[in-house]
This record gives structure tokens, C-alpha cells and sequence, in this order.
């Protein structure tokens, strides 16, 4: 979930300071457009992105189990991001399953790099 409210977060963010700081004074659709380019874009990478550093952070809480753990946290990510693409979209564009495998494997990779970092004591 934090990494969906991260991702909205920072796209409101770049429409913003687009609109307020950088290009001031354009009609309201050239303002709609550019939002709809920074959503499709930031949501998928951000997405990712978001997913894979939550991951990271509970994986320095764990001690096994991690590709799982990291699947579970991308898991919730993919379902917040398909309720809130079927509230708000009326359905799920190709864009949004794009971002749910990448979140996927963003979730794993971070359980998978996280178990290669943890090396049980050897005799215990």
C-alpha cells in the first residue's frame, strides 16, 4: 500500500510543478495530456521502483522466506493499484498489468537478493 501512495504522491508531485513552476499559462487539456504522460509513465516505473525499496525494507526484518515475503508485499501493491485503476478507470488498461508483473518481480528480486545477503551461521 505504501508503495502506491508513494507512487501517487509523486505523481501529483511532477503535475504540480509542472503546471505551477515550468510551464504556466497552457489550457486546461495540455495540462490533462501531460498528466495522463507522467501517470502511465511514473506508475509503472514508479511503481516498481516503490515496490522493490518497501520490499527491501522489510526484508532487514526477516530471516527466511524472503523471495516469498517480497512477493506478498508486491502482491498488496498490484491489488491496491487494480482496485484503484477499476474505481477510477471503470476497468484495467494494459499499462496497469504491466506494472503488476514488473511489481511482481520487483518484489521477488528483493527477496532474492535479500536471501543471497543472508548467510546463516555455518554448524548452527
Amino acid at each position: 500500500m505504501l508503495a502506491e501512495i508513494a507512487t501517487i504522491v509523486t505523481i501529483i508531485a511532477i503535475v504540480m510543478a509542472y503546471r505551477y513552476l515550468f510551464a504556466r499559462g497552457h489550457g486546461e487539456s495540455d495540462y490533462a495530456a501531460f498528466a495522463d504522460r507522467v501517470g502511465a509513465t511514473v506508475g509503472i516505473v514508479g511503481g516498481t521502483v516503490y515496490t522493490f525499496l518497501f520490499a527491501q525494507l522489510l526484508m532487514k526484518r526477516l530471516t527466511s522466506r524472503f523471495v516469498a515475503h517480497g512477493i506478498v508485499v508486491a502482491g498488496t501493491a498490484v491489488a491496491f493499484s487494480v482496485a484503484g485503476s477499476i474505481a477510477g478507470h471503470r476497468g484495467v488498461p494494459t499499462g496497469y498489468l504491466i506494472a503488476s508483473v514488473l511489481k511482481l518481480v520487483a518484489g521477488a528480486l528483493a527477496g532474492y537478493l535479500a536471501a543471497r545477503r543472508f548467510v546463516p551461521p555455518v554448524g548452527a
